[in-house]
């Protein structure tokens, strides 16, 4: 273990990785492939040859290709985020598309650390949300970001942990 992760792990900075697991990403292509071949086999018979209703069937088969090859997309991606801690600098290394990506958030680039109440319906037992907000005038940071145009760096099942990680990742940037 590198020494900024075991100083990570002393402190309340967020230990930041995500990933995209294997077998939910076989999954994925599984299921997109079962989409984009099952409407072509059941409903093929109404494509050719034509006739008034081949219309009706292209949609349902073009709509179903559509989504099968969404979830292809998604389970080839191989996304994965980790956050590394260098001395008063946040380092978020992205993977997809086989391409690893990093950024560097500092002082210099960031604007606020803040603690908001998420909205998804997906976070209701860990409700608080600690986002790294970047400068307006560094726009190409914002596009970098995750939703929103901020870093997530976790969700919280309360407001005073959350508001333990924003002072510690606040602390470390030096803001």
């Amino acid at each position: 273990m590198a020494h900024d992760e075991i100083d990570a792990l002393d402190s309340d900075l967020p230990l930041v990785r995500r990933a995209f697991p294997w077998p939910v990403r076989v999954g994925c292509v599984a299921a997109g492939a079962f989409a984009i071949v099952m409407p072509l086999w059941e409903l093929g018979r109404g494509l050719w040859p034509p006739s008034i209703a081949t219309p009706v069937f292209a949609v349902i088969v073009g709509g179903a290709g559509y989504v099968g090859m969404q979830f292809i997309r998604a389970g080839l991606s191989g996304w994965g985020d980790t956050w590394t801690y260098a001395p008063h600098t946040i380092v978020v290394e992205r993977r997809a598309w086989g391409r690893s990506t990093s950024t560097r958030l500092s002082a210099t680039n960031v604007a606020a650390v803040e603690v908001r109440r998420s909205q998804d319906s997906d976070h209701d037992e860990a409700p608080w949300q600690v986002v790294i907000v970047p400068r307006p005038t560094f726009s190409g940071l914002a596009a970098t970001a995750g939703r929103g145009g901020v870093f997530d760096a976790g969700c919280y099942g309360s407001q005073a942990y959350a508001e333990r990680v924003r002072r510690a990742l606040h602390e470390h940037l030096g803001l």
